[in-house]
């Protein structure tokens, strides 16, 4: 019994890292160099998880998303598009969900004749989460820069104000509240 548990690992260390891609993540570079080296810079909200074409065995999903706007690029303003999310920060609980909004660089990988496909650069600080709301006009600022570092700044206001508002509620879970009185 334990020669074959040995050979089973064996087997699996040979074979299993065959199957996986690794993906190695950078540290952010600053604003500068994350913008240059992007492709594509957009503002988009997550409509749905697709499992079509999800890369194995690596930390991208395919997501259809939204684009709310384009800050560098060529993907569509106001368009449906299939992207490869992941997200470097290596947290628990996945950032994408439904109707989530994101400030996504990504990088694009050209098909041949077939629709480019366009990923998440493997960077910390390629994916913010931010407010899902106003994302219909452009954001403030005369460089992309300026804009990103605004989206920022509402992205730090907005999460201040949804955690007070949670603090908040569970701070009255705690308060006493006499039982109601029964009649009889």
């Amino acid at each position: 019994m334990r020669k074959a548990g040995i050979v089973v690992i064996v087997l699996l260390a040979v074979f299993v890292p065959a199957g996986i891609h690794a993906i190695f993540i950078g540290d952010f570079p600053g604003w500068k160099e994350l913008i240059d080296s992007a492709d594509a810079i957009v503002i988009l909200r997550i409509d749905r998880y697709s499992d079509t074409h999800t890369v194995f065995m690596t930390p991208y999903r395919t997501y259809q998303c939204f684009i709310y706007q384009t800050l560098k690029g060529d993907i569509p303003k106001d368009s449906q598009i299939e992207l490869e999310l992941m997200d470097a920060r290596f947290e628990f609980v996945s950032p994408y969900a439904l109707s989530s909004t994101h400030l996504m660089f990504l990088a694009k990988e050209e098909k041949g004749d077939e629709p480019a496909v366009y990923w998440t650069l493997p960077v910390k600080g390629a994916n913010i989460e931010v407010s899902p709301f106003g994302q219909e006009k452009p954001p403030r600022g005369a460089t992309i820069e300026e804009q990103i570092r605004n989206l920022v700044k509402s992205a730090i206001a907005y999460r201040a104000k949804e955690h007070e508002k949670h603090q908040k509620f569970l701070r009255s879970l705690l308060e006493e509240h006499p039982e109601a009185e029964t009649t009889d």
